[in-house]
């Protein structure tokens, strides 16, 4: 009751809490430029369901089927390839700037040559493991590409207002 209060209430503290959520709010209004997000599945520190798939709903929701925005989410992965090399890290995370990467040279390509942008999807990664204490050498197996096309199942749509996410 607390939290909905301040939400929806009028008290001194409930206008404050509102107005610094109205300061900032973010329109989603990319006005019709290309952009991809890449954001890791596995991410504690910045979760999806409360930044990346919020975003990318309010770009559909503003910009519609003008919308130039593709939303690629990677399992198994987080913002902390420096701690890879950390027990407990390399054998359960791959790396997320791998597709960072690829996305930028995907954008570069859509910017110089018009080449289309990838359809938002899952990329379903493969953790590396472990051989006793040790980690398994990572493999194109353990990430694949960003797939320009995307299998119906790792695809992520945007209809009726809500954003599905392939499980």
């Amino acid at each position: 009751m607390c939290l909905r209060e301040l939400i929806a209430g009028s008290s001194a503290n409930a206008v404050r809490v509102q107005q610094g959520i109205s300061e900032v709010l973010r329109t989603g209004n990319l006005q019709g430029k290309p952009a991809l997000i890449v954001h890791g599945r596995a991410d504690t520190q910045v979760p999806v369901a409360f930044s990346s798939r919020p975003y990318f709903g309010r770009n559909k929701i503003v910009e519609g089927a003008n919308s130039k925005l593709s939303y690629i989410e990677v399992t198994n992965a987080q913002h902390f390839d420096a701690f890879l090399a950390f027990p407990g890290y390399g054998d359960r995370f791959v790396p997320a700037h791998r597709y960072y990467i690829q996305a930028m040279d995907m954008m570069y390509a859509n910017l110089k040559t018009g080449a289309a942008l990838p359809a938002s999807q899952v990329v379903r990664t493969v953790p590396r493991g472990l051989t006793g204490a040790v980690v398994n050498p990572i493999t194109a197996a353990n990430v694949p590409p960003i797939k320009t096309v995307p299998a119906v199942a790792d695809q992520i749509t945007f209809s009726n207002n809500i954003v599905t996410v392939a499980d």
